[in-house]
């Protein structure tokens, strides 16, 4: 039996950290995948594939986001985990909240809860692919198999993640291949406003991440709680909330332009305008993340909560309550404490299940 599928059972909700989470596609994570065509430009798509299939041989076709394979390693230079002072306190947290995988699972997750999957393209839940479905997609994307293209060129394995399946999300199969349209603006702002009320960062706004004017990626949000805001003093998280904002006006102009379309700037909503150009403060206009009372979900919330505080970054603990009231607390109320017991963080849920 293969080392990545014996004693596969699956079950949990995606990823194992407090906050918001994805549940599996199928109780098991696997499920029957016929893939029918790629979609978008691969070459723009820096975290993963999507293809149009059919699951378990019937129902209707979705949109299978596929993604690459990462590691902590390369989380800490290529993304803004590196901008860190103090480290995370495993290389797991660091995937669990900064890999694609995750943030996708996260937002999700946080738009499930609040029952506003109406704010991006619907997910539906995550699958595992078998090694078959994966040497089939393979064989589908470069038109033929190795080795290399097995466990690493294509799909960027590392030693690390050699024996992990593919993760992918099962997502509603977008029909409309418009970004937008001028009628859409006003709704794609107050869509922006309410992922902030909701304690998410989209961080990844372009005119390719719109269908219909939906969000149909969110690989780069943060949602809260997330190490990054708790550790981001106001100025910085400020900044994060205003380029969401700048970049939304930015690709609303420049692609109404480009397309040519009958329409002026002052069909902006006016608060968006304000809002980038910053002539009042960001408060005005879109919500803070970190006020976002995530611990009402929460089955244990002082456990939940005590966990951020005192298990997240490496022997540091932040001080005070950062989560029942909303609250938190920036890098002056971290504090040197001495190292943890931390084993029980060291690996993912799942590699027991495949070794």
């Amino acid at each position: 039996m293969s080392q990545r599928t014996r004693g596969l059972i699956p079950s949990e909700s995606l990823p194992q950290v407090p906050g918001p989470k994805l549940v599996p596609f199928t109780p098991t994570a696997r499920a029957a995948i016929q893939f029918i065509k790629e979609l978008g430009d691969p070459s723009s798509d820096k975290d993963g594939r999507v293809w149009e299939v059919r699951i378990n041989r019937s129902g209707p076709h979705y949109a299978l986001k596929m993604f690459y394979f990462t590691t902590a390693a390369f989380i800490i230079d290529q993304t803004a985990a590196g901008e860190l002072e103090y480290e995370l306190a495993s290389p797991q947290l660091y995937v669990d909240y900064f890999d694609a995988f995750s943030c996708e699972c996260r937002a999700y997750g946080r738009l499930k809860e609040e029952g506003r999957e109406d704010l991006a393209v619907p997910a539906h839940g995550y699958l595992f692919l078998t090694p078959k479905q994966e040497a089939r997609i393979t064989t589908k994307i470069v038109g033929c198999i190795t080795e290399s293209e097995l466990d690493g060129d294509l799909w960027r394995r590392s030693e690390e993640t050699r024996h992990l399946p593919i993760r992918a999300i099962v997502k509603e199969l977008a029909t409309d291949f418009v970004p937008f349209r001028p009628s859409d603006v006003t709704g794609m702002w107050g869509g922006l406003q309410d992922f902030h009320r909701l304690g998410i960062l989209v961080r990844d706004v372009t005119v390719f991440n719109y269908m219909g004017g939906k969000l149909v990626d969110l690989s780069r949000a943060w949602t809260w709680p997330h190490p990054a805001l708790t550790y981001y003093d106001d100025a910085a998280v400020e900044d994060e909330r205003w380029l969401d904002s700048h970049y939304l006006r930015k690709i609303i102009i420049e692609f109404c332009w480009g397309e040519r379309w009958d329409w002026d700037l002052d069909e902006i909503p006016e608060e968006l305008t304000d809002c980038a150009l910053k002539r009042s403060n960001v408060d005005t206009y879109v919500a803070d993340p970190r006020q976002y009372d995530w611990l009402k979900w929460e089955q244990n919330p002082a456990e939940a909560d005590r966990f951020l505080a005192e298990n997240c970054f490496r022997g540091i603990t932040v001080a005070g309550d950062i989560g029942m009231t909303g609250a938190w607390m920036g890098r002056n109320n971290l504090k040197a404490e001495s190292e943890m017991n931390r084993w029980w963080l060291s690996f993912p849920w799942y590699i027991g299940r495949y070794v």
